[in-house]
């Protein structure tokens, strides 16, 4: 096992620290969140993943409605691995999502989350009456947005991230001269890491929250004009 871990790639590694991280983290504090007495006002890290965890709820349930508790788990379960991914810089780890195949990845559990959802709720018969819509010609065009359409999504993870890291090079470059590594580190650092990683997280989760929603959607039936 530490022979498999050892060969594993710096990025992996780090995924694999904030997947475990992220495990240890929800179970403990969501230990002490099952336990809080209704009457008692939540405190500290409790309180701020209290209220991430209800921000999502209430966005997801605007998409998704009564079925807003099937997706609820899964969507925000990918929000915090990418949240804290995207970040994992600022802890001296590497960056996960700027591996190609984790980003990739992430293009396979948007396109197998949707396709199955879809089939599961919508049934395989009225999912492909859904992709053959508004013709049966317009087939093979669709299969193809459905599958670009996640892949793109992975690839903007990785190019998003690639490039901010690339903007954060440059910039640290052309302050050097002017101000000291103990500031570049301490002011600039944590902002780009923040600011690009956590957009990036938002993005996605807003686009696979999206698409995932128009998968399972009920037509609108036309109303009887008889």
């Amino acid at each position: 096992m530490i022979d498999f871990y050892e060969g594993l790639s710096q990025n992996l590694k780090a995924s694999l620290l904030v997947i475990v991280g992220l495990i240890v983290f929800l179970t403990v504090f969501g230990k002490k969140a099952g336990n809080l007495d209704p009457r008692d006002k939540p405190r500290g890290v409790l309180f701020v993943l209290i209220f991430v965890v209800d921000t999502i709820n209430n966005f997801i349930r605007d998409f998704y409605g009564t079925k807003w508790r099937t997706y609820a788990p899964i969507l925000t379960a990918i929000f915090l691995y990418l949240a804290f991914a995207n970040t994992a810089s600022l802890f001296g780890l590497a960056a996960p999502l700027a591996n190609m195949s984790i980003a990739l990845s992430f293009s396979a559990i948007a396109f197998f989350t949707i396709q199955i959802s879809g089939i599961i709720v919508r049934n395989p018969l009225n999912r492909l009456k859904d992709l053959s819509s508004p013709n049966v010609l317009l087939l093979p065009l669709n299969l193809v947005g459905e599958i670009s359409t996640p892949v793109a999504m992975g690839l903007r993870l990785f190019g998003n991230l690639l490039s901010g890291s690339v903007m954060a090079v440059v910039v640290y470059n052309l302050l050097d001269p002017f101000s000291s590594t103990l500031i570049t580190l301490a002011v600039l650092h944590p902002i780009f890491n923040i600011g690009f990683g956590l957009i990036q997280a938002m993005v996605y989760f807003m686009l696979l929250t999206i698409f995932l929603s128009m998968a399972i959607e009920e037509p609108e039936v036309a109303p009887d004009k008889s």
